[in-house]
């Protein structure tokens, strides 16, 4: 739980604005070099705002996307796989629409549908796959379940609460469910978000197959002038794109080094 913290913290404060605090802190230690301080502080906001464009957010999510391209009713195509992995995408800390407490996060909710959707088709059993970050907190498995049981009727059959990575993700579930003799498994999540998902689960015992959700590059400003116009959920993508982009360069430096 410490090191999930700790990897957090490091991930705000590589990404904007969370670097601005970094940079502040460059600038008190360097206060004297004026000139050093102000190119720092002029990259980072040049930086912020190219980020801000929605063609640069199409364009950095959609080159996570384009590697895993939709498949049309992946359920009719042969060889089906014996399971379906959901991975956990974060907690809404308060419903109060649900009568309060906690819930799986608007990203969970695209993963749930798709993924209640897959056993109708198929019949393939669930596995959910989620820890928490805080003591005494329900984990994102079983709010998922939840939220897959009681709102889509739809039964899970696995429940892996204990990791708090995707990396911890592959790990915990491909040990559960080998050990329930599954040798294949769907991989729910979104477009984006796949190919360090399947990164981290290849070269398991399983074999994973994406089955990815919410292909969100493409930017709802459809007039192209406004592609170069900044936008405050421009910048929203390009960091979710950017987290991804900076996990996957770790994941591969770190199995170099291994």
């Amino acid at each position: 739980m410490d090191n999930a913290l700790l990897n957090r913290s490091f991930e705000f404060l590589l990404l904007p604005p969370g670097q601005f605090l970094v940079l502040a802190l460059i600038a008190l230690l360097w206060r004297k070099r004026k000139m050093l301080v102000c190119s720092l502080f002029a990259f980072a906001a040049l930086q912020i705002l190219i980020l801000s464009l929605p063609i640069t957010a199409s364009w950095l999510l959609g080159e996570l996307e384009k590697q895993y391209p939709p498949r049309f009713e992946l359920w009719k195509q042969e060889p089906l796989p014996q399971a379906i992995v959901v991975l956990g995408s974060g907690r809404n800390l308060n419903v109060p629409e649900y009568a309060g407490g906690e819930s799986t996060s608007l990203a969970g909710i695209e993963r749930l549908r798709y993924a209640a959707h897959l056993p109708r088709a198929t019949g393939l059993p669930i596995l959910v796959t989620g820890g928490s970050p805080l003591p005494d907190a329900r984990s994102e498995a079983e709010l998922m379940r939840d939220v897959l049981q009681d709102e889509f009727r739809v039964p899970v059959k696995w429940l892996e609460t204990e990791s708090h990575t995707t990396w911890q993700n592959a790990q915990f579930t491909d040990e559960m469910l080998s050990k329930a003799g599954i040798h294949s498994a769907w991989l729910v999540t979104q477009a984006w978000h796949m190919p360090r998902s399947l990164y981290s689960f290849r070269k398991r015992k399983l074999q994973y197959l994406p089955a990815s959700v919410s292909y969100s590059g493409a930017i709802q400003w459809t007039d192209y002038p406004m592609k170069f116009v900044p936008q405050a959920t421009a910048l929203v993508r390009s960091s979710i794109a950017l987290h991804e982009w900076i996990g996957l360069l770790w994941y591969s430096l770190r199995d170099k080094l291994q």
